[in-house]
């Protein structure tokens, strides 16, 4: 009986240092890995990505104050394999770049790309209430006139001069339509001193579309990731419109057309609502029709078919816009016959 129980208790210690010592083979993995990604468009210094190959991501951290729109990649992956996807710059925004690379043994892995901007931590924006076109009170201290000076100037704590993030939107508060100002030569300025405004940066030179209607907007700034609206809304108002000096004759024909343009110094008038130009030669009255094709910066009248053919050295017109008084304008014209 001994024996037996021994017998027994010997078969199973073998057979649990046969379980312990059996091997088994590893996983292999396959060679289709990346071992590196900079970032390189940066002058004396390197951004790295964070490789996960677990989740096939990387991931790429960017400091504002690094002021980058996009960035340019040098990616390395392990011997044998190839990258399948071009290493080419990539903006900021960009959520849907991915790259893939081949192993030696034809396998693939596909890495999604994500950029984390570090940004500030919040978006504070303010007019400045020392502009020359203030209204008593400062009541309409942001307000602008036919777009130049453009916005009365807006402080914020942008911490940074670069402007490739930087969006601006204008939402009318009666329509609800919204306007994108160009933002071609506008800047951030750092400024000096204490200023009662949140950051110590200016936006500068945004010029508002001459299509804007009179009326209040609230201004929306885009930055950094941020979206804000400024607390105050922006004010635009137009003066009455001024011609452009006319230094020769308009010439045309009967039924055919002539145009104007605005003056533009020392500030940048616009045609805003024209109703009507009539001239008055020999005592009868013509009525110069505004056409379609005119704009803001470029009124366009049809010549009366019965408009007699000659040249006039000042023929009388009156221009009306919206509800100001008429315009009376001195034009030089050659109507020549068709």
């Amino acid at each position: 009986m001994n024996y037996k129980h021994l017998f027994l208790l010997s078969w199973l210690v073998a057979i649990s240092f046969w379980a312990c010592t059996k091997t088994e083979p590893f996983e292999v993995v396959p060679p289709n890995r990346m071992t590196e990604y900079k970032v390189v468009n940066l002058q004396d210094t390197v951004i790295y990505g964070a490789i996960d190959n677990e989740n096939n991501t990387v991931t790429v951290y960017v400091p504002f104050y690094l002021s980058m729109s996009v960035i340019e990649p040098e990616i390395k992956v392990e011997e044998g394999a190839t990258l399948e996807t071009e290493a080419m710059p990539v903006e900021l925004d960009n959520t849907t770049q991915t790259y893939t690379v081949r192993g030696a043994d034809g396998s693939e892995r596909t890495y999604q790309l994500n950029i984390v901007q570090q940004n500030i931590p919040s978006l504070s924006l303010a007019w400045s209430r020392t502009q020359p076109n203030a209204a008593p009170g400062n009541e309409l201290y942001q307000k602008t006139v036919n777009g130049v000076p453009a916005f009365a100037t807006l402080y914020g704590n942008f911490q940074s001069t670069s402007t490739a993030t930087l969006s601006i939107a204008m939402i009318n508060r009666s329509t609800g339509d919204t306007l994108k100002p160009s933002l071609s030569g506008v800047t951030i300025i750092p400024t000096t001193g204490n200023l009662p405004f949140p950051g110590d940066y200016r936006l500068s030179t945004v010029i508002i579309p001459y299509e804007a209607d009179s009326g209040y907007y609230d201004v929306e700034v885009g930055f950094l990731g941020h979206k804000e609206k400024v607390p105050e809304p922006l004010h635009v108002e137009y003066y009455q419109p001024v011609f452009a000096p006319l230094w020769s004759a308009k010439v045309s024909t009967p039924g055919g057309e002539i145009s104007f343009l605005p003056h533009a110094s020392p500030m940048q008038y616009v045609f805003v609502e024209p109703k009507s130009a009539k001239a008055v030669l020999d005592g009868k009255t013509y009525d110069f029709a505004v056409q379609a094709s005119s704009t803001r910066q470029n009124l366009v009248l049809k010549v009366p078919n019965d408009f007699p053919v000659g040249d006039y050295a000042s023929v009388p017109f009156s221009f009306q816009f919206g509800n100001w008084p008429a315009i009376e304008v001195n034009v030089p014209l050659t109507i020549n016959a068709q």
